[in-house]
């Protein structure tokens, strides 16, 4: 009789408590940013998560046996295997969940292509969705000496952040992100305002040949030649070259300005006898004056071509003073003129050569009268050229 009061009395008590449930942790990573946890307790008693990266808890009293906590974990850069414990009453549970790493996380969306000279749009994006998170954002334009580079953040909670920059004159512009985690490389387009790329040819008679070169070999791009002889930076009684570059950059709008000149100067200059430093600094005024005017305020981009030494006479002195003065008045404009130095092709250590070896054969690269370019020079002349205008992304 004792035996079944005693077992009466158990199951009533049984009856009367709250049902028990084990604990039991899991984690899930089912969308972008996000981690899901999901706690099985027992409801009414206090049950502790915490998270082992970020050493962050959370306290609650479940009111049912399973609890979603969806807020409670993001992803992080810090680290891609995440791990979690919970507690309730002594009891312990852990769960584990793999995210992807930071190495994509961002993502820079760029137009295609845009027309030139007109204002783009970078949008830094995060694929995690959860902001407060960017880099360092860089755009080097084409023929530039360095980038153009800022902070770039998305802002907390946001997904996408957008960031200008000016492409003022056509080319490739060449776009980087780059934080601790990432790189992020590409190139962006922009085209020429009329559709075709506008190249102007310009100088004395050593343009020549060269101009036809450039023509024959850029079949995409409108090559326009002006080849005045005889003229000369130092003799505007014949031609006003800082005059007649206004016109020419006015009336042709040039992308691409490639001049040759010099071969005919050595003329006196504001009461300086050439070749000294006063006449030196005299052409390099003008000449920085003229590039600039082809630059177009950033929307043009100049190749100046320097001039071989000759085989003899006056302008064994007067081709140096040229160079050097072309070189200062270059100085300083690297964004937009790059001097050619066909001087250190044609004649190293301004030694005068008639012939040089190019593609394995020796061939005549100098005329007889010692001064002008043979075909064959001036072909050479015309690739160093391409090759600039490829490599600083003028040309695709």
């Amino acid at each position: 009789m004792r035996r079944g009061a005693a077992l009466g009395l158990l199951l009533l008590l049984l009856l009367a408590a709250p049902a028990s449930a084990d604990l039991t942790l899991t984690a899930r990573a089912p969308r972008a940013g996000q981690i899901v946890l999901r706690v099985h307790a027992t409801p009414g008693a206090p049950a502790t998560v915490t998270d082992r990266l970020t050493g962050a808890t959370r306290t609650f009293t479940p009111s049912r046996d399973d609890t979603v906590l969806r807020r409670f974990a993001v992803w992080s850069c810090s680290g891609s295997l995440r791990r979690f414990a919970a507690t309730q009453a002594g009891a312990s549970a852990a769960a584990r969940v793999r995210t992807p790493t930071c190495r994509r996380r961002l993502a820079v969306v760029a137009p295609p292509s845009l027309r030139s000279p007109r204002r783009g749009v970078l949008v830094l994006r995060d694929n995690w969705r959860l902001g407060g998170f960017g880099g360092r954002l860089c755009v080097k334009a084409p023929g530039l000496a360095r980038g153009r580079c800022r902070a770039a953040r998305v802002g907390p909670e946001r997904r996408v952040a957008r960031f200008g920059f000016d492409a003022r004159r056509p080319g490739g512009y060449r776009v980087s992100l780059i934080n601790r985690f990432q790189t992020i490389r590409g190139v962006v387009r922009a085209r020429p305002p009329g559709g075709r790329l506008r190249l102007l040819a310009t100088g004395d008679s050593m343009i020549q040949i060269v101009d036809s070169f450039l023509a024959e070999r850029l079949p995409h791009v409108d090559v326009r030649s002006d080849a005045r002889i005889s003229t000369g930076i130092s003799k505007p009684s014949l031609l006003d070259w800082q005059a007649h570059s206004r016109e020419q950059a006015r009336g042709l709008r040039p992308d691409v300005t490639v001049v040759f000149l010099g071969a005919n100067d050595g003329f006196p200059m504001a009461g300086a006898e050439c070749c000294g430093m006063a006449w030196i600094a005299q052409y390099a005024r003008r000449a920085r004056e003229m590039m600039r005017t082809y630059a177009r305020g950033g929307r043009g981009r100049v190749y100046w071509l320097l001039l071989p030494a000759p085989r003899s006479g006056f302008f064994r002195q007067v081709y140096p003073a040229v160079d050097t003065a072309l070189r200062r008045a270059a100085a300083g404009l690297e964004d937009d003129v790059r001097p050619i130095e066909l001087d250190r092709v044609f004649t190293p250590g301004n030694r005068y050569r008639a012939s040089m070896r190019i593609g394995g054969h020796r061939v005549r690269v100098r005329q007889r009268d010692g001064i002008h370019l043979t075909a064959a020079g001036a072909s050479l002349a015309a690739n160093l050229v391409i090759r600039a205008l490829r490599r600083e992304r003028m040309l695709p």
